[in-house]
Parts: C-alpha cells; sequence; structure tokens
C-alpha cells in the first residue's frame, strides 16, 4: 500500500523520500534522489540528485527533508523557505487483547526491581510500584520505561526527559545511562 504526503516548501522535491516495513519488520527510510537532501539525525544520507540505501529507523529519530533557504536580491533579503522537520515515535501495537491481571502485574514487577537490584534485601526495599513522575501507580495495560538503575517509570513520563539525548538522567538517583550502548 502506497500513500503520499504533501508539503508545501520549496526545499523538498516532489519525490523526497520513502518510509517502508522491511520483509523483517523493521520501519526503514531512504532518499530517492531529492534536490535537497534527506538527513537523518543531522546526517545526509545521499548527496544531491542519488538514492541512497534504505536505513533503519528508531525511536526518537530525527528526518529532516530539506535545508533552510534564504533568498536574497540586490542585498536584501526576499525568499524564506524552511525546511520539514519530523521526529519518529515507534511503538508495536499487538492486536490481540490479554487478560488484564493487576495484582500479577505489580508481583511481577516487585521481583523484577528486586531482581535487578542487589543492594534490596527483600522484594518490598527494591521499589514501590508507583512512577515518580506523575506519582500515579504502575498499572497494567501501561508503557513502562525500566531504567538501568532499575527504577521505573510510566513511559509518558519519561518521554520529555529523555528528548533527542542518548543519554539518560534517573531522576530519583541521578545515575547517567548511554541508552544506545549494547547491554
Amino acid at each position: 500500500m502506497k500513500s503520499n504526503v504533501v508539503f508545501k516548501s520549496k526545499v523538498v522535491s516532489r519525490d523526497h523520500i520513502e518510509i517502508f516495513v522491511s520483509d523483517d519488520g523493521q520501519i526503514m527510510v531512504r532518499d530517492v534522489g531529492s534536490s535537497s537532501g534527506t538527513f537523518l539525525n543531522r546526517l545526509r544520507l545521499s548527496p544531491s540528485g542519488r538514492e541512497s540505501r534504505p536505513y533503519p529507523l528508531k525511536n526518537g529519530d530525527l528526518i529532516q527533508l530539506g535545508v533552510d533557504y534564504h533568498g536574497r536580491q540586490d542585498g536584501r533579503l526576499e525568499d524564506i523557505y524552511k525546511c520539514v522537520m519530523m521526529k519518529v515515535f515507534v511503538s508495536k501495537n499487538t492486536r490481540e487483547q490479554h487478560q488484564i491481571h493487576p495484582q500479577r502485574l505489580k508481583v511481577a514487577l516487585r521481583a523484577m526491581l528486586a531482581a535487578m537490584n542487589p543492594t534490596a534485601s527483600n522484594a518490598s526495599d527494591a521499589s514501590t510500584t508507583d512512577c515518580c513522575i506523575c506519582l500515579s501507580a504502575l498499572s497494567s495495560q501501561q508503557s513502562l520505561f525500566l531504567a538501568p538503575c532499575s527504577h521505573c517509570f510510566h513511559y509518558r513520563c519519561v518521554i520529555p526527559l529523555l528528548g533527542s539525548a542518548i543519554m539518560f538522567q534517573c531522576p530519583l538517583c541521578r545515575q547517567v545511562a548511554n541508552l544506545d550502548a549494547n547491554v
């Protein structure tokens, strides 16, 4: 299935980029020969007028179509055309409905946090099952973010803290971790 997105901008070509899902389920992007360029996380994918190879997209990637153009005539600023910037948010949606067991979720969260926290003497010392950012309980059918330091937050609460950076500083213990590092 093919869909088109149109931008009213003189720095975006008629056929600029292609975003598609590869055979293995990875979301990919490629420049299809644009004149003003496609940039992924500020790196140009291919030279002007040439197709690029496909590049995988990750959550938080920044796609830029074209570059800002400031036209001048007789020494005065005439036309300004802005590039198109897009931030990528990738989530996997399964269509299956799972049975909700809130008590099992709390027990599993406590056990997981206890296993990841070597200084905890028992499961109740490891952590609570509340998000320290919004102070609401962690419950089933919610996206959770488990920090490398074993603190757990709602994913929607931690997104503003992540921004486009790859370094994460835990709001509880201030431990800094590189989220792009191989485990």
